[in-house]
């Protein structure tokens, strides 16, 4: 719930594969309202006034009655990209999941998970605490080959590429191409061990978009998340061009319009893209994709379907404006017809539980 294009994402297809199945968001904020109004079947946990007031005096944990919440539902669903990460709020985070995943086990109550990765994490104690915590689950079905194998000993426990490789774009690909690049931005200081690589990735960009808006096109940057310092890089990146080049550049705030975002997206010939997600919506719309490397989770998707030709990492940002590079990534497409009846997989379980 943090304005994320790509999480966004998930709920919208969530709530559009099973109309007639009401989910609740365990969410006590407002901020998400306009959003989730877009849908009939979508809502958050109620926090009243009076809720929130015994929970600052400490009258009631309204928030972590989970038993409650566990009564009032019929099934638990995780569902997220990179929500099993090694952080330092690592062992409150995991005791909050437990408690949430035990008190639904105690009701009788199904608990699925879908759509995640795994990592990076570096003690073997992070992934022993979540062998205990999957072996509670009904289905647990990650988005990458890396992660399934790490727990291929559960019997709960399956592969199926993005959930995003699955929706419908169909309606896109009739948009008209124009002489249009994206930027799918990051700051790679919100990344944990990549603040090294800022001034080296923000120059590289600069020149990929000197190099582009010479070759006649019109360059568009796009934040995806704010919260995560998108619109500060752009920022960044903005004030380093100079006022000729600005005026082929165009800055793009994702604020909860799906449907404008994708828009966008359809109209570009390359997309050079930072985001998980910028990715698989390029290669789902045919678009050319120059993928920039800040997490594993993106390079091991590539490699699950197989287009790993071409991945910037970090180390070799300054290939972002290599001429090379550039002119491959235009053709960087692949057939994703496979990828996607396979993506679908993610359902499998939970719609045998829904009955749709």
């Amino acid at each position: 719930m943090a304005f994320n294009l790509g999480d966004d994402l998930f709920l919208d297809i969530l709530a559009k594969k099973f109309p007639n199945c009401q989910f609740t968001l365990n969410y006590v904020g407002n901020n998400y309202d306009a959003f989730i109004t877009k849908y009939q079947n979508l809502k958050r946990r109620n926090y009243t006034i009076f809720n929130k007031i015994s929970q600052r005096l400490k009258i009631t944990d309204y928030i972590n009655d989970y038993a409650a919440v566990a009564q009032e539902h019929d099934a638990l669903l995780f569902i997220g990209g990179s929500i099993f990460r090694e952080e330092a709020y690592h062992q409150s985070l995991y005791e909050n999941r437990m408690k949430l995943v035990t008190d639904f086990k105690k009701k009788g109550k199904a608990v699925f998970i879908m759509g995640a990765n795994f990592g990076p994490y570096e003690t073997e104690q992070f992934h022993q605490d979540y062998i205990a915590l999957f072996e509670q689950c009904d289905d647990v079905c990650f988005r990458d080959i890396y992660s399934y194998d790490l727990f291929k000993s559960l019997p709960q426990v399956r592969y199926a590429p993005d959930i995003v490789f699955q929706t419908n774009l169909d309606d896109y690909k009739s948009v008209a191409r124009r002489k249009r690049v994206g930027f799918s931005i990051i700051d790679v200081r919100h990344k944990q061990g990549l603040s090294s690589y800022y001034s080296s990735y923000i120059d590289s960009t600069v020149k990929a978009i000197q190099l582009l808006v010479g070759k006649g096109y019109d360059c568009y940057l796009m934040s995806f998340c704010e919260r995560e310092g998108d619109l500060q890089a752009i920022g960044n990146i903005m004030s380093d061009l100079t006022a000729s080049t600005q005026e082929k550049v165009h800055v793009y705030e994702y604020k909860g319009d799906l449907q404008e975002s994708i828009q966008l997206i359809a109209t570009f010939e390359l997309f050079v893209a930072a985001r998980f997600h910028a990715n698989i919506i390029a290669l789902m719309l045919g678009i050319g994709v120059m993928p920039i490397i800040y997490s594993k989770k993106t390079s091991n998707m590539f490699m699950d379907i197989n287009l790993d030709d071409i991945l910037i990492n970090m180390e070799d940002i300054h290939l972002q404006y290599d001429e090379g590079t550039i002119n491959k990534s235009f053709d960087n497409k692949t057939n994703l017809t496979s990828i996607s009846d396979h993506a679908n997989h993610h359902f499998t379980k939970i719609s045998e539980f829904i009955g749709a």
